[in-house]
């Protein structure tokens, strides 16, 4: 996600700001024109939305800063303690709404100009849908999360504006409690509201995030891989501001070769980032453990047991011995014959990968064969050693390499 796409957000957030202004001053004028507590109430909330998303605008232009010597990870959690200090301002309007309402229940207050309350707040009703479809689309879309809880908070502003209608029309017919009712409710949608953005904003900043749908599409990544990724040890990820940081710690594959290792680890952080367009960075930690069991196929022209003559090449070879060692130990050893046709590259190449081998030993491979094996596979190939006969003499110098 680049400058451009928070530059955005900064700009939504500024118009916002002007537009909140505007609206809290039209509110202000009907609660003070009609006397009606309610309305201050809301314009009150509506003040507190302004602060908020001036919190969201200051952050957004705070995290497009670029990383320095003070801040080597960049200032993109000044987002998040901006939605933090948004959810609190939120809270804090909650409150003093709710502490007035209940000192004023039962209390008939005498409204006039009811006409022009009723037209302030459909004027308000409509600002504040246009305002949370604007703030939600661009929160989405730079995934900033004080303009999401901005945008949430303008939805509570839509339901609470059809409230204070009916409070409105309960003045009018000299209902009492309702108003003070009406007050009430909409402090609670307030408070509920800002309590669960303090708590996700509060999470953030601590480094907790739970996103198992990304998360499962990263370990469908790691799972395509299972040629080189043998084991995924740990995936972390977190939010910070806009963005999402994450890693892993995989073990891998002990016989590739490094110059797999490079080029694969390359497309695979690629296809990492591509999954979301948040994902700031994502490095991949490895460990290559020695492997424990290994299976290793020797060509043979002929015999049987470990006493097998070795073949020099694969024109000559009849049959392939697979052993398979552990701890420096053969456990075990068969022989499979090779067909004329089985030598062909493509067949010749699933024959030796539906062993499940991991080092051959051959001489003169076919390219297509070596590339299919080394490099897609990752199986160790090994030339024939000179001077060495038979697959048992064969499989004791492999120990020392294995």
């Amino acid at each position: 996600m680049s400058n451009v796409a928070l530059k955005e957000g900064e700009e939504v957030s500024k118009q916002a700001i002007i537009r909140l202004l505007i609206l809290g001053l039209i509110k202000t004028a009907a609660g003070l024109i009609t006397g009606m507590s309610v309305m201050i109430a809301d314009a009150i909330s509506t003040f507190a939305d302004t602060l908020g998303v001036f919190a969201s605008y200051f952050g957004l232009r705070l995290s497009r800063k670029s990383a320095d010597e003070k801040f080597e990870y960049g200032y993109y959690k000044i987002e998040t303690l901006a939605a933090l200090l948004v959810s609190l301002g939120t809270i804090y309007a909650g409150y003093v709404i709710l502490n007035k309402a209940i000192r004023n229940i039962g209390v008939l207050e005498q409204a006039s100009n009811r006409p022009f309350a009723i037209t302030a707040t459909v004027i308000a009703i409509i600002y504040s849908i246009k305002l949370w479809k604007k703030l939600e689309k661009t929160g989405k879309k730079v995934n900033s999360l004080s303009l999401i809880a901005n945008a949430n908070d303008k939805k509570m502003d839509v339901f609470a504006g059809f409230i204070v209608l009916v409070s409105i029309v309960a003045n009018y017919k000299q209902i009492p409690y309702v108003e003070s009712v009406v007050t009430i409710l909409i402090a609670l949608l307030i408070l509920k509201v800002g309590l669960y953005s303090t708590k996700e904003s509060l999470f953030f900043l601590l480094d907790y995030w739970n996103d198992p749908i990304l998360l499962r599409k990263i370990k469908k990544v790691f799972r395509k891989e299972k040629n080189l990724i043998i084991k995924v040890n740990k995936i972390r990820l977190r939010r910070a501001g806009t963005f999402v940081f994450g890693e892993a710690f995989v073990e891998l594959n002990p016989y590739a070769g490094i110059e797999d290792l490079r080029e694969a680890l390359d497309l695979l952080k690629g296809k990492i980032m591509e999954l979301d367009p948040y994902i700031k960075d994502f490095p991949i930690y490895t460990h290559i453990s020695k492997a424990k069991n290994v299976k290793i196929a020797i060509p043979i022209k002929s015999g049987r047991s470990l006493k097998a003559k070795t073949a020099s090449n694969l024109k000559e070879t009849k049959a392939y011995l697979f052993a398979r060692i552990s701890k420096g130990n053969i456990t075990n050893f068969y022989i499979r014959k090779l067909s004329a046709k089985d030598k062909k590259p493509v067949e010749f190449a699933n024959f030796l990968k539906k062993e499940k081998v991991k080092i051959i030993v051959n001489n003169k491979l076919h390219s297509l064969i070596y590339y299919n094996l080394r490099r897609t596979h990752h199986i160790l190939i090994y030339p024939n050693l000179s001077g060495i006969k038979t697959a048992g003499e064969t499989i004791k110098l492999l120990l020392i390499d294995t």
